[in-house]
This record gives C-alpha cells, structure tokens and sequence, in this order.
C-alpha cells in the first residue's frame, strides 16, 4: 500500500487574498437577506431567472452572487442555473429555528460598513468608528433610525433563540424567584426561562421604544409572570428582584459605563442574589476564538465596548461591589457568569 502524497501546503499570498475577499461573502450574505432571497426557496432547485422575477432583481447579477455562494455551501448548484437551499442557506429564512436573517442583515447594514471604513483611525485614536462616521455612537444614532433599530433589535431575538436554548441546558436556574433581564429586547431569552420554571416571575426591561415592539403572543406564553418595564440601566434598575440577567449588555459598553450599571444592580441585590452575565469570554491563551473575532466589532462599532478575560471580569465586579462566582460554559461561545455580593 502507498501512502498519499502529501498536500501541498496553500500559498500565503493565496490565504491573504482569501481573508481580504472575506468582504465578498459578508456584503452578498447579507444582500441575499435583506432581499429575502432564501424565503422564496423551499425543496426543490429553483432557477436564478425564477428567483428574481419574485424578488425583483436582475437575473444575471443574482446568479453571479449565489454561484460564489454556492462555492462556499451556502447553496447547492444545479444543472439549468438552478439552486438549492442547503442546511447553511437555510438559516436566512426568516421561518426557521435559529434564523440568522437578520444577524446577516445587521452586519451588512449601512452603519456597520461605514464604520469599518475608520478601522485604522480606530486602531490609532482607540475611538469607535460609528462615533467618526456618524458624529454620534451606535445607540444615539439607533434612536434616529428606527428601521435600523429594528433590524438590530430582530438579530438579537434571533441570536437569543440560539443562546437560550444554551443557556437552560447548561445554567441551573431553580431558587429564582424574580428574574430581571435588563436590555433584554424583546423578551426572548427572558420568557424562555420563565416557560421552563413556571414558579418564577419576570421583568424584562429596556428603553420604552424597545420594549413597544414585544410581541403580544410572547407575555401571553408566560401566564402573566412576564411584566414589561421601560428605562434606562444607565439611570435605575427594576427593584424587589432576587436575580438580575443581562446578555451581550456588558460586552457594549466600556469600563466606566459597566460600573454604573453593575453597582445599580449591586445597591437592588439581596445578600443571596445573583447577576447573571451571558457573553462571551475572552480566552487568556493565544489561538483563533468567537470571542477575539466578536471582539473587533466592539471596538468599531462601540464607545469602549470589548470582551473581557475572567480576571477583567473579576476586576470590573469588584469594582462595584461584586464578587466573580462561576464561569458556566455552553454549548455555543455564550458563557454564563455569575456574579455574587461581595
């Protein structure tokens, strides 16, 4: 018996030239969302011709951009220009479970590449590139765009359907007996814990334009122990709460802005509550993670947002009169980390 030959190793000028056509893959991604490309696919192979007539597109230019993709899995490539969803595309349907249509429209949305365009000013001064495209930072400039806001706060839900169900296998939440998710949307990761512990009560609070778009169906699904509250973590936090949530909040905002919310929270706790922070965590060892990709967009899209080791967690806790308990892994870069009175 031989043994195969060797493969060649890839030619560093061709990785490069990979990693610097990544921006390909992201705009057509997220152009195929917003058209709603996928939706108008089901089983069967379906002609880019087809395709268009139904979305309105130009025929020609929409079978180039699903023939790149198709070279990467998004879809498969049929005899007769036509295509199919495979398990990859079919995450930007707007139907499926753990939709990502609206995460692929996000990033591809207006102020995410402009952003990207002061990358280097941002590496330079440490200012966030919203800040230097738009004269304002993402949420101020979220408060003008509500269409914008709304696409935000979509991908958000969707990235919520995929860590909830994360979250609940891997955290342990009985001895709760009212949960406040703070900045929690639409209440999609909130009312997931509640449908699970049905002796637990909830308070999903938010800014009062987020918290006007929670659909009816979701507080009816929680018996009414799901009750919506409008502020801002930045100026009050819910009261008589033995357990307060927050996801991807903490990554959003810099040191400073941390400490304000997490010594709110601290001057509500009882001596035997809990903060529950779900994001992800910053690997202290060198190697390729979620959380140093996730990380970059911080950095451009936020004023002093970033992800943080376990001893920078640490850190910011005690800064406010919190102490680190446990790090709970899960199943998807989300970790869960709980946060104790000092």
């Amino acid at each position: 018996m031989t043994n195969a030959p060797a493969q060649a190793p890839i030619p560093p000028q061709r990785v490069m030239a990979q990693f610097l056509f990544g921006k390909q893959l992201t705009a057509s991604l997220s152009a195929l969302a917003r058209l709603g490309v996928a939706d108008h696919m089901g089983d069967t192979a379906i002609s880019a011709d087809e395709l268009a007539g139904k979305i309105g597109a130009h025929a020609p230019s929409l079978f180039r951009v699903m023939r790149m993709l198709a070279g990467f899995g998004v879809f498969s490539q049929e005899p007769g220009g036509k295509f199919a969803l495979t398990p990859l595309g079919a995450l930007l349907r707007t139907d499926v479970s753990g939709s990502m249509r609206y995460m692929a429209m996000m990033i591809g949305d207006e102020p995410s590449m402009r952003a990207y365009v002061h990358m280097a000013d941002c590496i330079r001064t440490g200012q966030d590139g919203i800040t230097m495209a738009y004269g304002k930072p993402i949420f101020d400039l979220f408060a003008e765009r509500p269409e914008q806001a709304e696409t935000f706060q979509r991908a958000m839900s969707g990235g919520s359907a995929i860590a909830a169900q994360s979250i609940l296998a891997s955290y342990d939440f009985p001895g709760i007996e009212r949960l406040a998710d703070l900045g929690g949307g639409h209440g999609l990761l909130l009312a997931s814990v509640l449908q699970k512990y049905p002796a637990m009560q909830g308070v999903l609070f938010d800014l009062p334009e987020v918290v006007a778009g929670v659909p009816e169906d979701r507080l009816a699904s929680c018996g009414g122990r799901l009750r919506v509250e409008a502020g801002s973590f930045f100026d009050r936090v819910p009261q008589g709460c033995d357990a307060y949530m927050m996801k991807h909040i903490i990554h959003d905002w810099s040191d400073e802005h941390c400490r304000n919310i997490l010594r709110l929270i601290r001057a509500e706790l009882p001596p035997h509550g809990r903060l529950l922070v779900c994001e992800q965590v910053m690997p202290e060892e060198p190697g390729p993670a979620p959380a140093k990709m996730l990380d970059i967009e911080m950095l451009v899209m936020t004023v002093g947002g970033k992800e943080r080791t376990p001893r920078e967690f640490g850190e910011l806790f005690a800064s406010a009169g919190l102490k680190l308990g446990r790090i709970v892994t899960t199943p998807t870069p989300t970790c869960v980390i709980e946060a104790l009175p000092a």
